[in-house]
């Protein structure tokens, strides 16, 4: 392929080939977004290995897709993911966002990304080094392990971010079955996805095991103020189409009004408003960066009343009206 056609590609990004006119935006499906980075990759030559080969002809291999990057990532618009992510840091810092958790991406630590969530990356360090492994539902389609076990694994602490930090030793072991899934997806040798989905199998078991040991030894799952706030967060993120006062949501989890914004205060820094309408915010930014939806459509499916009142309070958050991000990246 032409070096022209590539850059054509990627400043077409993901819109036309997965975005429908008329349609709202969906979530990013793993072929293309192999397809896009694998793209960028070739134009660049310096964004680490990209293990993408046959990706699309190799039966169950096509619901997989190991990276190892070093290249310099930038602040992502809001995205969500048709698949899940694992990932382990190896160098440098980050700030995610991930559901209604918020959390640091710091050397050593792994962290996991659930099909349907809204996904934020910022400040990112120019160090930032990072495996990560995708894989959709239907990979398991011949395996032990379901789609069920696999939740219950990995979401034993819903009211923790999905990260932890680990230690040396289980670093190192975790880490070898990065290094060692992504040699075999390298190579293709005869049995390769089998090992594959044995390597990932591991993974999935030693993550149950570090979940469940910080759930034993962390007391602050006894902070009542902490739990009432993931509570808030979650409640937030499956409401905030239609329910937009910190009235509707105290009333839901059984407190007051009051007291609620005292204690989203105390535990985030924020007021409990401030939590809603960044929720907002972010859908909206996700849907100006993902969707072919105008201004006036966008506002409508968000329930503002007018085109008017959907601008500036985007540009509250944004600093600019969203029609100027809609020509941006038109």
């Amino acid at each position: 392929m032409e070096l022209d056609q590539l850059r054509k590609d990627v400043s077409l990004g993901l819109k036309n080939k997965i975005y429908p006119m008329n349609t709202f935006a969906k979530p990013t499906e793993l072929k293309d977004l192999v397809r896009t980075v694998a793209i960028k990759d070739a134009i660049q030559k310096k964004c680490g290995e990209l293990s993408t080969d046959n990706l699309e002809s190799q039966g169950a291999i096509r619901n997989f897709a190991l990276f190892k990057t070093t290249c310099k990532i930038v602040k992502s618009a809001p995205y969500r993911l048709d698949h899940y992510a694992i990932v382990l840091c190896l160098s440098g810092e980050a700030k995610m966002t991930s559901g209604h958790f918020n959390f640091t991406v710091r050397p050593q630590s792994m962290h996991f990304i659930f099909p349907g969530m809204i996904n934020v990356v910022e400040q990112v360090s120019d160090d930032f080094e990072l495996y990560m492994v995708l894989f959709s539902r239907d990979f398991f389609a011949d395996m032990y392990l379901k789609e069920a076990v696999l939740e219950s694994i990995l979401d034993q602490a819903p009211d923790f971010p999905p990260i932890s930090l680990l230690e040396k030793e289980m670093f190192n072991k975790i880490k070898g079955l990065f290094e060692g899934m992504h040699e075999e997806y390298k190579q293709q040798d005869k049995f390769h996805l089998k090992l594959i989905q044995s390597m990932l199998m591991q993974l999935f078991y030693l993550s149950g095991r570090i979940f469940q040991d910080e759930i034993q030894t962390q007391p602050i799952i006894a902070s009542r103020g902490y739990q009432l706030v993931q509570q808030y967060k979650k409640a937030v993120d499956e409401n905030f189409m239609d329910q937009r006062t910190v009235q509707w949501y105290a009333d839901k989890l059984f407190v007051s009004a009051g007291y609620l914004g005292e204690i989203v205060k105390k535990e985030t820094g924020e007021t409990a408003i401030k939590i809603i309408h960044r929720r907002i915010y972010l859908e909206a930014s996700y849907l100006l960066n993902y969707s072919q939806l105008s201004v006036k459509e966008i506002s409508d499916q968000l329930n503002f009343d007018t085109p008017s009142h959907f601008s500036r309070f985007f540009k509250q958050f944004a600093g600019f009206a969203p029609t100027a991000l809609k020509k941006n990246i038109a």
